[in-house]
Formats: structure tokens, sequence, C-alpha cells
């Protein structure tokens, strides 16, 4: 479809300049080259997909979320390293089946030019390999580029989950390093933790593989803590670790569910705004956001509760 568009604005009326761009466009997409880097983009893609539709998740926590990402990296790295020569066969196959082209666009690139001195031999010029140069110049630029984006885009959560991190791994920590990390923790969230968190963690260290870790004492997630926590009715004995559990979990792994809640608020705000009240536009957009929690209850029950409010109000009136 590309190609046919640009022959079809080849008939136009162009400048020679834009003419020159058409020809090298059309030139491009069916040469080796582009081919190639179809494959390559087609990999990278899948990988962040993946991750992608993950991280979209409502039920992602913040450490999940930097799990995934770590893998996604790691797997980017080894297609970097590892995986050149196994996409570059699989697209020679692909050309083969369809009649393309297997020859880069310059199968050949000279080497920089070297001084020599007049006693030395006027040796043949070193000539480069395209598929070497390809690799180097765009295969492995393009994952760098992508690896390096990546890696700063998620590296607040990285740090943010390093930070809370003592909550769930203090089992494995020496108690100087809770002191350590509790301290950084309490200084971050100072009007909402103090000092016996502490004291909460080395309590929660001497019980942790009899009741959370089992008998390995093998390490559990921030959310499945929680709700042990909760379910054995120990919130009262940890109010400490609870409650910076309940602001790490609380944090979205990425922006999307925060941007979904804004959306339905805009709607409801650009039709209803005119015409109603703050607390009933707030109540629409509250049910708006919430319509899972919505959809589930029990409307015939809401409305002759509120019918029996009514008449009561009425009755003492």
């Amino acid at each position: 479809m590309v190609y046919q568009a640009l022959v079809e604005i080849e008939t136009l009326n162009l400048t020679a300049e834009t003419r020159r761009d058409v020809e090298g466009l059309k030139k491009y997409i069916k040469s080796f080259n582009c081919l190639l880097m179809s494959s390559i983009w087609l990999k990278i893609l899948k990988a962040i997909d993946i991750v992608n539709k993950i991280l979209q998740s409502a039920t992602t926590t913040v450490d999940i979320a930097v799990k995934n990402v770590r893998s996604l990296i790691e797997t980017l790295k080894k297609m970097r390293s590892f995986q050149f020569e196994c996409i570059f066969e699989e697209t020679v196959t692909i050309a083969n089946k369809i009649e393309w082209p297997e020859t880069f666009i310059e199968d050949t690139k000279r080497g920089p030019k070297k001084k020599r001195m007049a006693d030395e031999s006027d040796d043949i010029e070193e000539r480069v390999n395209a598929k070497d140069l390809f690799r180097r110049d765009t295969y492995n630029v393009k994952l760098d580029k992508v690896i390096q984006d990546i890696t700063v885009r998620f590296e607040s959560l990285e740090e943010l989950t390093k930070l809370f991190s003592v909550l769930w791994l203090s089992h494995t920590y020496k108690d100087s390093l809770i002191e350590k990390n509790t301290e950084l923790l309490i200084r971050s969230f100072p009007n909402d933790l103090d000092i016996e968190i502490v004291d909460e963690l080395k309590n929660m260290k001497m019980v942790y593989s009899a009741n959370f870790g089992g008998e390995s004492g093998e390490t559990i997630q921030p959310l499945e803590l929680l709700n042990k926590l909760l379910e054995m009715k120990l919130n009262t004995h940890f109010p400490n670790i609870v409650l910076p559990l309940r602001i790490f979990l609380t944090i979205p792994a990425t922006s999307a569910g925060a941007e979904r809640a804004f959306s339905h608020l805009k709607q409801v705000k650009n039709v209803l705004r005119s015409t109603m009240c703050q607390n009933r536009l707030s109540s629409l957009g509250v049910l708006a956001v919430e319509h899972k929690l919505a959809r589930k209850a029990n409307l015939q029950k809401i409305i002759e509760d509120f019918a029996s409010n009514k008449a009561r109000r009425k009755i003492t009136e």
C-alpha cells in the first residue's frame, strides 16, 4: 500500500527534490534493508507488547511492573548480543519465499583510508561487509536506544521499589541493614511513619518463615504479605508495616489507570456541567470511574433503602 501510494504521488507535478525523495523511498521499500528492519522491529515490538499488556492491567503493582521491565531489558540485551544472525537468516528465508532481493542497498562500503608512510607497502584498501555494517550502525544502535529509553522511563519505579523493599525483604537483612533502609523510608514519609517500624520489622523477621514464607522462608510479594497480615489479624501488631505496604500498593505502575479515570470525568463534565450541581456531578463522576463496582450493586435494594430513609425523614418532620 505504501509503495502504491508512492507510485501515485510520482504522477503529480513534483519538484525535482521531492521526486528524488519519492524515488529514494521506493528504492528503500523494495530493498532487503527494509525487509530486515521490519523483521527486527517485529521482534522488538512483540517483546514490548507482552510487557505493556501486563503493565496496563489494573492489578499490576509497582514491584511486578519493575520485574517485568527488568525481564524486558534483559531480553532486548540478549537480542542485541546473540540474535542478529537468527533474525538475518529468517529474513533471507522470507525474501526467498516472496522473491525479494537478498542484497543490501550498498553491498559493500569502503573503510576509512589510512595514512601510510613512504616506506609502507600500498596494501589493497579494506572493504567492510554490508551485513556487518548494518549490524554495527543500525541494529546495535537501534537496540541501544530502545534499551536506554526503557531504562530511563522506569528508573523512578526502580528507585521506589528499592525504597519500599525493606518491608518484604527484611527477613533476609541483618538488623543493621534494616535500620539503615528503614531510616530512608521514614525520611521519605515523615508524616506517616515513625521509628517504631524498625522494631516491628525485627519482630516480623523472627516469625516470618513460620507464618509467611513457608518452611523454606522464601520471599512473598508485598500484596500477598499485606493480605496475610490482615487475614491473620496481625495488622494491630504491625501497624507501621501495614501502612507503608498500603501506600506502596496503591501507587499506580503506569499512568494508564489515572488517564482512563480523567477521561471518564472529562466526558461527564463536558456533557452535564451546565445542567446540574457539583454534588451530583461528583457522584456521577465516581460512578463513571468505578463502573465495574456500580454494575455489581443491587439497585433494587438501594432504591428501597433510599425510599425508606425519605419516608422516615418526612414522618419526623
